[in-house]
């Protein structure tokens, strides 16, 4: 490969990593926006009409505008605790918004900006993938609603490169082990790793 395909293959590459990372977050800021918008208009005549010492109307509509958002998303949450909830959600999900293109990017922003899901590569476990007893360092890649894990353990000495195993939860076990630590232990080839242990 020419200097100049690869100086071109890595700007595409570049260029569209970060457009997966910026692109969901900035949809979902925008949609955000608009909805509060949305409300806020409906809500300022009403919060003209009241008058409190201190509270200059748009701080009121703000105010308001966002107690009911936040009202609205602790009903839904509540809603969908419900088997039914649940059900409809996953109906819903499945039909129409699982066609719709970034919706599964946007969902994983969300949930793992809120925290609700964890960011992948953040936590380190060992792995006995081939169950002979021998164990190796892996990441959680992701975690299925079936019990099931995705990991990706890298080779040494380069992290970036592995092996992605999909494993039940009897072969992964949780360590306390911070991943830079773990990313300096396969760099250095197995040095340190009996700290890690």
């Amino acid at each position: 490969m020419t200097p100049m395909k690869r100086f071109n293959n890595f700007l595409r590459t570049t260029l569209f990593g970060g457009a997966i990372v910026v692109l969901p977050l900035t949809i979902f800021i925008l949609l955000a926006k608009l909805v509060f918008d949305f409300l806020r208009s409906i809500i300022a005549p009403i919060s003209d009409l009241i008058k409190l010492p201190y509270i200059t109307s748009h701080v009121l509509t703000d105010l308001i505008t966002l107690a009911l958002i936040i009202v609205f998303f602790f009903l839904v949450g509540l809603f969908v605790q419900t088997r039914l909830g649940k059900g409809i959600v996953s109906l819903v999900e499945n039909e129409l918004f699982n066609r719709l293109p970034l919706y599964g990017t946007i969902k994983e922003t969300v949930l793992q900006f809120t925290g609700a899901k964890k960011m992948p590569f953040s936590q380190v476990v060992l792995v006995e993938p081939y169950g002979n007893n021998t164990k190796m360092y892996g990441f959680i890649a992701d975690e299925h609603d079936n019990g099931k894990f995705t990991v990706f353990v890298p080779t040494a000495p380069n992290p970036t490169n592995g092996f992605i195993f999909y494993l039940e939860s009897n072969q992964v076990q949780f360590v306390d082990v911070k991943p830079e630590d773990a990313i300096r232990m396969i760099i250095g080839i197995g040095t340190g790793a009996s700290k890690l242990f």
